[in-house]
């Protein structure tokens, strides 16, 4: 097919399809024809072998799914490790400050200085210097605190976590070296001891006490809070005289002052059956054994033989009840209990009572209580603590205690 010419490439003249001469100026339209017809066959071939041209969409795509993402910087790794680093101390530290808070540390202290265990008190508890306290400095009190008024007091004088006064709330240290460690500061007292007694050494819980002395009057200065055992030796008359008694070291304010009459102590030089007998007059020594001999049964409740003193008359500002509050029972006919609000229960073959009782004097382990009965009536009954038993000296009946 030959390439179609509308005009002479010579004259322009309009020609025919059919025409081999143009009809105007003669021009040869084979040649031209056939040089066209070339043209028009190479601009097909090129066209058919190049791509067609994509679109900018197409291309911006493609560019997007070739082009590879850049590696993240170091500045961006260390800011999401640090973001991480925060957040896992700010949970750990709130943790921390909720565990070792002091509300709830206290609570333990609490529990711990009055569990009665003096090692574990001892693990709490500082002088009132701060140092470390031992379990052997702790045995007195905790021989106190088994009367359960004094272990209530101690329990919420903890709990209100004063800062100042005989049972205190303090810093010692860190937890994890960050939250404030607390424990519990213990004040000392005093305990005066009057005598007549000349050249006097005394000993608590076996130690030398240091005492100072003043005209009869023996201040044993510094002392925890707790029950101990008062040794007191000197002479009088030429004699030497000892004197056990116990001391009463409060969780408040002073120790009453103990007043020891030589005419009522025991003598040292006595013969071994002088010495016997003294010790039975005075319980509080804690020297004798416990002699089932020297009891008898009196109609179910349990008596004793021995002799105490008894002299309901006495009064003075001694009004511990350390030692004496709890259930007691005598034989399988009679108990008694002493309740720490001042009020008492008891029961004597199956006669069940009630009333008030209060301790109106004390010396050691001697003590005259008084008791109101629900009626209003009212008596006074001398005591003794012997070897953790309750005797009641005028009566001669023995209590033991029922824990």
């Amino acid at each position: 097919m030959q390439a179609s010419l509308k005009f002479c490439p010579n004259c322009g003249q309009p020609i025919g399809p059919d025409d081999d001469f143009c009809p105007n100026c003669g021009f040869d339209l084979r040649a031209a024809r056939q040089q066209a017809q070339s043209t028009s066959q190479k601009e097909a071939a090129n066209s058919q072998s190049s791509p067609a041209t994509p679109s900018p969409a197409a291309s911006a795509t493609s560019a997007t799914a070739e082009r590879r993402r850049p590696p993240r910087s170091p500045r961006h790794w260390l800011l999401v490790t640090g973001i991480a680093v925060i957040l896992i101390l700010g949970i750990a530290y709130f943790a921390g400050a909720t565990y070792y808070s002091q509300d709830r540390q206290v609570t333990e202290l609490a529990e711990e200085m009055t569990s009665g265990d003096a090692d574990d008190m001892a693990e709490v508890a500082v002088a009132s210097d701060g140092t470390a306290l031992h379990e052997d400095d702790l045995k007195p009190l905790a021989q106190l605190i088994k009367n359960r008024s004094d272990r209530s007091l101690l329990h919420s004088m903890i709990m209100a976590k004063s800062t100042s006064g005989p049972v205190q709330i303090v810093k010692a240290g860190h937890e994890l070296l960050i939250f404030p460690k607390y424990k519990v500061k213990l004040g000392t007292a005093d305990a005066v001891v009057k005598t007549n007694l000349k050249n006097a050494t005394l000993t608590l819980n076996g130690t030398p006490a240091q005492a100072k002395a003043h005209d009869g009057q023996y201040i044993i200065t510094g002392q925890l809070p707790g029950v101990y055992t008062l040794k007191l030796s000197g002479t009088h008359d030429g004699s030497t005289k000892d004197f056990t008694r116990e001391v009463v070291i409060p969780l408040k304010g002073q120790a009453s002052d103990l007043t020891l009459d030589a005419a009522t102590a025991s003598s040292s030089s006595a013969t071994s059956s002088s010495s016997a007998s003294s010790q039975n007059s005075h319980p509080d020594s804690n020297t004798h054994d416990d002699d089932s001999d020297d009891d008898y049964d009196d109609n179910g409740v349990t008596k004793t033989t021995r002799q105490y003193p008894s002299d309901a008359s006495k009064r003075n500002d001694n009004h511990s009840t350390s030692g004496i509050v709890g259930r007691w029972e005598s034989g399988d006919q009679a108990t008694f209990t002493f309740n720490s609000d001042g009020t008492y229960t008891a029961t004597n073959n199956g006669t069940p009572s009630n009333g008030k009782w209060e301790v109106v004097y004390r010396d050691g382990n001697v003590f005259n209580i008084k008791f109101t009965k629900s009626d209003g009536g009212s008596t006074v009954e001398p005591f003794v603590l012997d070897d953790d038993d309750l005797i009641e000296t005028n009566l001669k009946i023995k209590w033991e205690r029922d824990d």
